[in-house]
């Protein structure tokens, strides 16, 4: 009888502490999204905007030369740009409208997965309480050094 009770109340703790668990999981999912949603909506606003202004075929123009570093076609900034101030599938639908070739999309790819949605993700870390700045730059020497890492290997082997 005694083994009972005990084992009743044990039964009855966990299953409060899990439906505790659970809801504060949820509370705690929900307010981040929230949080996610408020600073990814105005920044996506303000990337597509510039993705369709003039600006974008002006960066196309002036980073050609930077390209070649890459041995990458002059076209190559239109993915490496969209996946940067977008996301991943930002920069796969930019690629299809190309056509590059193999080591040119894996030299892209890379790119564009070290440095990718860089105006979300630094209000983000911003948000946390990391340095915007520190951490924008960073990802951005470590894609240009990859990509010349990629790049060079690419030209070598492809």
């Amino acid at each position: 009888m005694i083994m009972k009770k005990r084992y009743k109340r044990f039964r009855d703790s966990i299953n409060n502490k899990l439906v505790g668990a659970i809801l504060d999981g949820v509370i705690k999912g929900i307010k981040t999204g929230i949080m996610l949603l408020k600073v990814m909506i105005p920044v996506y606003i303000i990337v597509i905007l510039i993705k369709y202004s003039p600006i974008m075929p002006w960066l196309q123009q002036a980073c050609a030369p930077v390209m070649k570093l890459f041995n990458l076609p002059s076209d190559a900034v239109v993915p490496i740009i969209t996946g940067m101030l977008t996301d991943e599938y930002g920069m796969v639908a930019a690629l299809s409208g190309f056509n590059f070739t193999m080591a040119a999309i894996t030299t892209i790819a890379m790119i564009g997965l070290t440095a990718h949605s860089l105006p979300v993700e630094a209000a983000i870390a911003q948000k946390m309480g990391f340095s915007a700045l520190k951490i924008t730059i960073y990802r951005i020497a470590m894609a240009v050094l990859i990509g010349l890492m990629i790049g060079w290997i690419g030209g070598v082997v492809l």
